[in-house]
């Protein structure tokens, strides 16, 4: 499971992982109860490949920073979102030591520590690169719908050119 399959979902709490998109709607499975309801597209979604922690010099994404906490805290569990907000903060600024305190709020740092704590227990601590990143091969259906509009693009090139 790749983290932009994870989806934070405006509104509803926990992680979501999609099952299926279609034109109007993003089929999500809870990852706490494997329930699954339709989402519809209009609905605020972040996924957590796209999601970043603010820094004094540039943003890290999350992926990096969940692997920060794990080899900071040495696979252990973070503190409970309901901790005190100095025990989050120093917590998460312990792994984190260039994170721009002004701007990482305690709602940030709340659902960081939940949202850690979900991927711990799911096992997909610490992520790997193929798995922030996404998966380089050319297998993935984008690059092959990609590679072959190249393909179309460069063949009428030479027709034109003939």
């Amino acid at each position: 499971m790749e983290l932009k399959d994870i989806l934070a979902i405006a509104g509803r709490p926990g992680l979501w992982r999609v099952i299926n998109t279609t034109r109007k709607a993003i089929v999500v499975e809870s990852l706490a109860n494997n329930q699954r309801i339709a989402i519809p597209s209009t609905q605020r979604v972040s996924s957590l490949g796209e999601i970043s922690i603010f820094t004094y010099e540039e943003d890290i994404p999350l992926g990096e920073v969940f692997n920060m906490i794990y080899e900071k805290n040495d696979g252990g569990k973070a503190p409970h979102s309901k901790e005190p907000h100095e025990t989050l903060r120093a917590f998460v600024t312990a792994a984190l030591t260039e994170m721009d305190q002004e701007r990482v709020y305690h709602s940030d740092l709340k659902k960081l520590c939940t949202w850690y704590n979900v991927m711990l227990e799911m096992k997909v601590l610490p992520i790997t690169d193929k798995a922030v990143e996404g998966d380089d091969s050319a297998d993935s259906a984008d690059e092959v719908i990609e590679s072959a509009d190249i393909e179309v693009v460069e063949e009428a090139k030479e027709e034109d050119a003939k």
